[in-house]
């Protein structure tokens, strides 16, 4: 028995190295981040405004825009289901972090929830800085398969397995700075039809609500993260669907985006180089549902809209060096 535990721990001290390693180094584990900062990025030294975070920054931020009207370099490097975690390493890898430049985040309420664990809403990048307790926790009986997955990556990483480190030159993503282009229009959707607590089709991400766990708590380190790079940091909180809004208040739904955009506005308010922009709070009256192409992202036109309005608060707000 005791020749068993000895080759047992022996066996597991490699593993259980390897597996903390990215809790000692930066690995973004995204090979669409990667792809598009070695495509879009060719100077890490020149000064720019680098938009980052999930779905709501890719598609609703348009990067020619402000590169046009603040004459700054600027790129977009938001993926879909781009948490803090996955943008935080991606800076540190790719030699991001400059004072002089500006960073953008979308920084979306999901991204709080416990019961969340779908392989697109929580990253290997994000449960890197939890601890294998939390770890436990937050994934159950699906533990083993998570850390397994991990294991992959960061042999991948180490190794540099990954085969392709840029966008295919034909992909439209390099033709507008990262910007991702959706078109759609919610003008005519029935949403007083939509039973908001049973339509899990439509609402599923707010189920069983759980924002003030461990991933919460992962999010503040992020942010901490993010505020000691010196950067000037704008967090923002967008608008939704006119109609939606309108269809979900007083709800449990609307009570967890006011609930986010107060928490994000308290935590930018503990650092002098980060600023919170809330979109939802101060709905605009020029968004209307014609500019989305579902309930919380802006089309094409919307997104034209939506990156004006946001360049106004910007320089009215002082907020671009």
């Amino acid at each position: 028995m005791q020749k068993f535990i000895i080759k047992l721990l022996i066996f597991s001290i490699p593993i259980i190295i390897l597996y903390n390693i990215p809790k000692f180094a930066h690995y973004s584990f995204s090979s669409v981040i990667n792809k598009k900062i070695n495509s879009l990025i060719e100077n890490n030294n020149e000064p720019m405004i680098i938009v980052g975070g999930d779905s709501r920054a890719e598609e609703q931020i348009i990067s020619s825009i402000l590169e046009k009207r603040l004459g700054i370099k600027t790129v977009n490097i938001g993926i879909s289901g781009g948490d803090i975690a996955i943008l935080y390493n991606a800076l540190m890898t790719h030699d991001l972090v400059n004072k002089n430049n500006t960073l953008i985040i979308s920084i979306s309420s999901t991204e709080a929830n416990d019961n969340i664990i779908y392989e697109w809403s929580i990253s290997q990048a994000y449960v890197t800085y939890i601890s294998t307790i939390d770890n436990i926790k937050l994934f159950g009986k699906r533990y083993l398969n998570m850390m397994h997955e991990r294991m992959k990556l960061i042999l991948k990483e180490l190794l540099k397995l990954e085969a392709d480190i840029k966008l295919n030159p034909s992909d439209n993503r390099i033709d507008t700075d990262g910007f991702v282009e959706v078109s759609g229009d919610m003008s005519k959707f029935d949403f007083q039809g939509v039973d908001i607590y049973k339509d899990t089709s439509k609402v599923f991400w707010y189920l069983d609500s759980k924002h003030d766990g461990i991933r919460k708590k992962v999010l503040n380190k992020m942010i901490e993260n993010i505020a000691d790079t010196d950067m000037n940091v704008i967090i923002i909180q967008s608008p939704v669907t006119p109609s939606w809004l309108e269809r979900t208040k007083n709800t449990y739904i609307d009570s967890i985006e006011l609930d986010h955009s107060k928490y994000l506005k308290s935590i930018s308010a503990k650092f002098d180089n980060i600023s919170f922009l809330d979109f939802y709070t101060n709905q605009s009256d020029v968004f209307h549902d014609s500019m989305y192409y579902n309930n919380v992202h802006f089309n094409s036109r919307g997104a034209e809209i939506f990156t004006n309005a946001l360049l106004d608060s910007l320089i009215n707000k002082n907020l671009i060096k």
